[in-house]
């Protein structure tokens, strides 16, 4: 009861609170002056501006501020002759001072809008939109950082950044009235004068400062002020504005214009394939994405067969923020920039040709030659070039259409990035040259251009199954999606217990591949044992050694530079056993700059020829491990985990196994075989079991005592007793929750075995070892 009364009391004196402090300041209207005319209290206004708590602040705003600039403002527009529509509209301040207050009322947000300075400030503008983008036309502001009403065009920095590249700048400021003034800042106004404007913009752009401007008259906020003193004067800005408006106007239109060109190129994905250097690729094309609020980007995949041999992107500026204010397009292949144009050299009367200017600054390389060189790859492949620029197309201005065709200049980029890439030495491409002799770093004898890669699955499963091991199709398709399922990351790795044949499906999946059967030397395919003592990237990628002064390769780097050279071929490397060292340590460089697709810096000295100083990963190497888990190994970091696909190979299907094993062996060693099914059943729970290996080495064993003659061989079930405490006891360890599968081993090999079996001894002793110590193991 005392409870409830006490609510009770709160509610009356919090309603009480907020009645005195709205109570305090007066509601105040318009004033009438003695000739009949409205004036506004503009003291009033800057008070509630200053006002401290920022809920009431907003709340007074939109209560007493904006019914009175609102109604101003439209009856201003009311005059001008535009007709208000979804592309021409007034938008004011409303919607943030509406939010502002009610997260100030949320105990969630009220502490962060103790401090804000929304509020500080009102206005309202006339606003255009264009291709989804909104323009100010003219606003009407109360500032109460500055006390000033502001009457202005807002406008950001790129048109101005527009207009000092073209020579336009000083053109457009003496649009402008001298008596209106050019400002910038959101809180504090600072006055830029005219003089010092261009400066200014130059200024601006290295450092990437990109400022909004404010450009008119503008008012002290204090006494009062007529109503159709304020209108007189918006309508005097709009006026005086007009030839600074009609440049603002021109700039948009044009920007759009180039605009919607590049976004006709962008459309087109039916570029299906492409032929460079005598070779014929299929290209993949996605669709555009967004990129920033300024550009799209789109990707696009250059296969041979079915191996991707690059990635690259297309982007589309409205406008590049760090380098150019005009709307531009960008190749970009390997994480390098091949071609950066400006595309309003389209624009203009009658057909223009789009010319673009070409210039190569390879830091190793003759970069006249380079030039020369990818002038003339672009003469040969079609595309008119001269000694350093070159044509993608025309453009129709009467008909705002490419004369080629969207499908043909875009062809025409990428095929010009793709050789230019090529002519710098950032992207090999085979050449028929090549085609005729195979030039690999320490490559085997066998004549590898005959090789030819097929990662269609149904002949990669059906050449599987044809070999004499034992693979589940699931297992098969897994391993198949996660090398292949993207372009230019193939990272996968292969858990479980020893002997599942982790190494084997790697290798099987690799030969099929490339058409071969499991016993075929796969020149593509590098088995790599990794090291105990692999603390770094030198022990995949080589160093320079200064006492020897040479560079000390790796197979692992000698595999990439192969990669480097035969793109179209995927090159498989297995690191086997792959957590005997820390996989961070030495693997990081190699995830970084698949992840980033940046290079890996590999030595500085310009001696070194057969070595590049940075190296790119490309996308046709497919990397594969293996991982055990015991006291040897280290646990594998999240940062290698969140960039691998890990399978796990646990499970066996030994009924499969048995179907495929050598006719021989099925005919003397099936009860052996039943019975180690058996036992691998009753181990399979606590997973301790075994895997194909162990069941091929054991079985193996047996069959090699059964040919022996008859006098020398073993009796069957003690040869079984020995592989079993061989091959299958040495692995059991464990505590107290391994206790019932020992006893089930137990009740198993006393009606299965002897009686003094050497396996039934080892479960005994391990039973008294975990009844006392409350663990145990196989090894004393």
């Amino acid at each position: 009861m005392l409870l409830r009364k006490n609510i009770v009391y709160l509610e009356l004196f919090t309603a009480f609170y907020f009645h005195t402090i709205f109570s305090s300041i007066k509601l105040i209207k318009p004033s009438i002056n003695k000739e009949g005319a409205s004036v506004l209290n503009l003291n009033h206004f800057q008070s509630i501006l200053n006002m401290d708590n920022t809920e009431f602040r907003c709340r007074k705003a939109l209560d007493e501020i904006s019914p009175v600039i609102k109604r101003l403002f439209e009856r201003f527009v009311d005059m001008l002759d535009i007709q208000l529509n979804e592309n021409v509209y007034i938008r004011s301040y409303d919607t943030t001072l509406s939010t502002t207050y009610h997260d100030a009322r949320n105990p969630t947000y009220a502490e962060k809008k103790k401090v804000s300075d929304i509020g500080r400030k009102y206005f309202v503008g006339l606003y255009t939109k264009v291709n989804d983008k909104e323009y100010n036309l003219i606003t009407l502001e109360l500032n109460g950082f500055s006390q000033l009403i502001l009457i202005h065009h807002e406008i950001n920095f790129i048109p101005f950044w527009a207009w000092y590249k073209n020579e336009k700048i000083h053109s457009v400021l003496n649009s402008i009235p001298l008596e209106f003034d050019i400002l910038t800042g959101w809180k504090e106004k600072e006055k830029i004068p005219r003089e010092d404007f261009a400066k200014y913009i130059k200024d601006c752009i290295k450092p990437r400062r990109r400022p909004w401007f404010q450009i008119g008259m503008s008012l002290p906020l204090e006494g009062s002020l007529e109503e159709q003193f304020l209108i007189d004067n918006l309508l005097k800005t709009w006026n005086q504005l007009e030839q600074y408006r009609n440049y603002f106007n021109e700039e948009i239109d044009i920007s759009h214009k180039t605009y919607n060109a590049l976004m006709a190129v962008a459309s087109t994905r039916n570029i299906k394939e492409t032929e460079l250097l005598g070779r014929t690729y299929s290209v993949d094309i996605s669709s555009v994405e967004g990129y920033k609020t300024n550009a799209k980007r789109q990707s696009f995949h250059i296969y041979e067969s079915d191996q991707m041999v690059t990635k690259g992107f297309l982007y589309y500026f409205e406008f590049h923020e760090k380098f150019s204010p005009f709307q531009t397009i960008m190749v970009q292949i390997e994480g390098h920039n091949h071609i950066f144009t400006n595309a309003r050299e389209i624009l203009g009367n009658g057909i223009k040709e789009w010319r673009i200017s070409k210039s190569f600054t390879t830091q190793t390389l003759d970069n006249h030659q380079v030039m020369a060189e990818a002038m003339k790859l672009l003469n040969e492949h079609g595309i008119e070039a001269g000694s350093n620029v070159y044509k993608v197309g025309s453009f129709n201005n009467d008909t705002r259409t490419f004369v080629e065709g969207n499908e043909q200049v875009k062809k025409n980029f990428i095929d010009a990035a793709l050789l230019f890439a090529h002519a710098s030495k950032k992207l090999e491409l085979p050449t028929e040259e090549q085609d005729e002799e195979v030039d690999l770093v320490d490559a085997p004898a066998e004549n590898t251009d005959l090789l030819e890669p097929n990662f269609q699955f149904e002949e990669i499963y059906q050449t599987i199954t044809n070999s004499i091991f034992t693979f589940s199709k699931e297992i098969i398709r897994d391993l198949h999606l996660n090398l292949t399922a993207l372009d230019d990351k193939h990272f996968v790795l292969l858990s479980g217990i020893s002997g599942t044949g982790k190494t084997q499906l790697c290798r099987l999946y690799t030969n099929a591949v490339y058409g071969l059967e499991y016993e075929d030397e796969n020149p593509y395919f590098t088995i790599i044992p990794v090291r105990p003592d692999w603390t770094d990237a030198s022990a995949l990628f080589g160093y320079y050694s200064s006492f020897e002064k040479r560079y000390v390769r790796t197979e692992f780097l000698n595999v990439i530079l192969n990669a480097l050279k035969e793109r179209e071929k995927p090159h498989f490397i297995l690191l086997d056993e792959m957590n005997l060292a820390r996989v961070e340590y030495y693997l990081s460089d190699y995830l970084s700059a698949v992840e980033s697709r940046k290079e890996i810096p590999l030595h500085q000295d310009d001696h070194v020829d057969e070595i590049p100083k940075k190296l790119l990963i490309p996308p046709n190497v497919y990397l594969l491990g293996t991982i055990n888990v015991d006291e040897t190994t280290h646990s594998i970091s999240d940062k290698v985990l969140d960039r691998a696909f890990v399978m796990t190979l646990s499970d066996v299907d030994f009924n499969s196994y048995w179907d495929r094993a050598d006719q021989d062996i099925k005919e003397v060693l099936g009860r052996e075989f039943a019975m180690l099914k058996e036992l691998h059943q009753m181990l399979l729970t606590y997973e301790l079991h075994f895997g194909y290996r162990t069941m091929g080495e054991m079985l193996r064993k047996l069959f090699v005592n059964h040919q022996l003659p008859e006098e020398h061989q073993m009796e069957s079930l003690k040869a079984l007793d020995r592989v079993i405490s061989e091959k299958v006891l040495t692995k059991v360890r464990g505590d107290e929750r391994i206790a019932e599968m020992l006893r089930m081993m137990e009740v198993w090999l006393k009606e299965n075995l002897e009686a003094d079996s050497i396996s039934l001894k080892h479960v005994k002793r391990m039973q008294e070892e975990l009844e006392y110590y409350g663990a145990t193991q196989f090894w004393r």
